[in-house]
């Protein structure tokens, strides 16, 4: 998910509470709606092999995300969440040789993720089962997937796509202990991905559409505390992959004929930073400095490590909300992020960017019932690490609305 679509979810999940009285619901839902616009300055931004096409520069890039998700509590410390969307995400380019404009559409219904969470072990444990059920795509025509190679570039900090992964399922474990005026918890999870993982390939910058994964082995350290009237959070964490295999049609072979094992790929492990300070104001409520940074290490193919493969990811920022009157707040966010590229491969997903955001919102609530309308601006630059393209400057716009419901 991205940020946008797990920020939604962490949004209805603070809805769903363990019943205590008619006030306190078992059950929450809610749906939400956002249309992303981004356009490209200048003569756009030049991709190669795109489209079935040796060059063409992307001008704008738009999609519509529809989100759902549904949350209950089922006794016990026991919480499930079921979340799913559906999209639909349009690209322009020109081809770079006759200029004739295209455009290219990726529409669809995402895969079905299911967590449930609850403690174990005499409450000692919070354990988390996911698992995926894949009713997303996994079927691309080459349009559909140069569509895909634009709308989830992480410099462009789009909504999720409505691409899948297959069958895939995550079991994870975190135990924590206060240690003097720090809470500390330590976690550790197993994820097995599914055979379908194209998104995964290609912000990792590996050249294949048909990526079939390894599992991964994620552990993490998270520690809270108060200072003063303020809540302090620092987290880190590390992810290991298993070996993955790249699958496709063999070099000059004939039209039709059945893909191949190519390579195998070792993505090298990730490693990301997270703090977050909850500032205490008696005016402003919910008021959060956050900031974030992921370093990918280089990946090896059949053995041999790939030059420029690694990457560094950071970003932060502030949010906050201001009562307005009685059941309504209004919501502001500002944001940054700077991402170095990977060298090794120029696709618009592995591009540098330097970028901000600005976003306000209204978040009103009435009984069991919460409306969130929202609007965001973005502008940036893009780059590239080996400085071997041009930088292309890029602004878009986001407008949204979440509803939730208690019941």
């Amino acid at each position: 998910m991205t940020r946008a679509a797990v920020a939604f979810v962490l949004a209805l999940g603070g809805l769903a509470l363990p019943a205590q009285s008619r006030l306190v619901t078992r059950y929450a839902a809610g749906v939400g709606g956002a249309l992303d616009v981004m356009t490209f300055h200048g003569a756009g931004v030049e991709q190669f092999g795109f489209a079935g096409l040796d060059s063409v520069r992307v001008r704008r890039a738009s999609q519509l995300t529809i989100p759902v998700a549904l949350a209950a509590s089922l006794g016990a410390g026991w919480r499930l969440d079921v979340t799913a969307l559906h999209a639909m995400g349009q690209v322009t380019f020109d081809d770079a040789r006759t200029g004739a404009s295209r455009r290219v559409t990726l529409r669809g219904t995402s895969d079905v993720r299911l967590r449930a969470t609850g403690r174990v072990l005499f409450d000692g444990l919070v354990a988390t089962v996911g698992v995926n059920a894949p009713t997303g795509r996994t079927n691309l025509d080459d349009g559909e997937y140069s569509a895909l190679r634009v709308l989830v570039a992480p410099a462009l900090a789009l909504g999720s796509t409505p691409v899948g992964t297959g069958p895939s399922g995550i079991l994870g474990l975190v135990a924590s202990r206060l240690m003097g005026p720090w809470t500390v918890a330590l976690g550790g999870s197993f994820e097995h991905r599914g055979r379908y993982q194209p998104v995964a390939a290609l912000t990792a910058g590996t050249d294949a559409a048909d990526f079939r994964p390894g599992s991964v082995v994620r552990t993490s350290m998270a520690a809270e505390r108060l200072v003063g009237a303020h809540r302090l959070n620092l987290g880190v964490a590390a992810d290991v992959f298993r070996e993955d295999r790249l699958r496709g049609v063999a070099e000059g072979a004939t039209p039709g004929s059945q893909q191949v094992a190519l390579a195998t790929v070792q993505l090298g492990p990730v490693l990301t930073a997270d703090a977050q300070l909850q500032v205490g104001s008696r005016r402003w409520r919910e008021v959060v400095v956050y900031a974030s940074s992921l370093w990918r290490a280089p990946y090896a193919r059949d053995g041999i490590t790939v030059t420029g493969s690694s990457g560094q990811y950071v970003e932060g920022g502030v949010r906050a909300a201001r009562p307005l009157r009685r059941g309504t707040d209004i919501v502001l966010a500002t944001a940054g992020r700077w991402h170095g590229g990977l060298a090794s491969d120029q696709g618009l997903a592995t591009r540098a960017v330097r970028a901000g955001d600005v976003t306000i919102g209204l978040r009103s609530s009435s009984g069991l019932l919460a409306v969130q309308p929202y609007v965001r601006a973005q502008a940036g630059v893009l780059g590239s690490r080996g400085g071997e393209l041009p930088s292309r400057g890029f602004h878009g716009f986001t407008s949204g609305v979440v509803l939730q419901g208690r019941f």
